[in-house]
């Protein structure tokens, strides 16, 4: 389907470098305006996160082949925070924050999604579809890690935002 195909296109062209950060932005954007001619809001948030699950799982996969991988949760989401966010937006996250029980906050202070959008009460509506592919990104990167997540996201200031990853206890 459609979500598979942008999924293996984003992926391809991100872990090759060939995709330029103006034509990722416009191809995320171009998305969701797909999607919004085609569906309801929780539709296209779950789409994003679908396309952005796969995105996460085949860059981790990939990217991490050739290395030994991680053992502690921790040493995980600091790749996510460093290496992976380097590989997507082309900077590390600004802050990351933990209770030490598994549950994890990313802060991104530009988050390259939302600097062109609006700070109305648009914006505030109309962010969470920004944010739903990477939300999708991290939980699938967790996946492949063995990493069973969910990964919820909040708006401050334009264009600040959290990522808020709540790691399932395994019995």
């Amino acid at each position: 389907g459609i979500n598979a195909e942008y999924g293996y296109y984003i992926t391809n062209n991100l872990r090759m470098g060939t995709m330029s950060d103006s034509l990722f932005e416009f191809f995320h954007h171009q998305m969701i305006l797909y999607f919004e001619e085609n569906f309801g809001t929780e539709q296209i948030q779950y789409n994003m996160e679908r396309i952005g699950y796969r995105v996460g799982f085949s860059l981790v996969e990939k990217a991490t082949k050739e290395e030994a991988r991680f053992k502690e949760n921790v040493e995980i989401v600091k790749y996510i925070c460093k290496d992976l966010w380097q590989m997507l937006f082309r900077k590390q996250a600004d802050n990351l924050k933990t209770n030490h029980t598994g549950t994890f906050v990313i802060q991104d202070n530009r988050f390259r999604f939302l600097t062109r959008v609006s700070q109305s009460k648009q914006y505030v509506d109309r962010g969470q579809l920004y944010l739903s592919y990477t939300c999708g990104v991290i939980r699938g990167a967790l996946t492949n890690f063995g990493i069973p997540c969910t990964v919820t996201s909040e708006l401050s200031v334009s264009p600040t935002c959290k990522f808020q990853i709540s790691i399932q206890q395994t019995s």
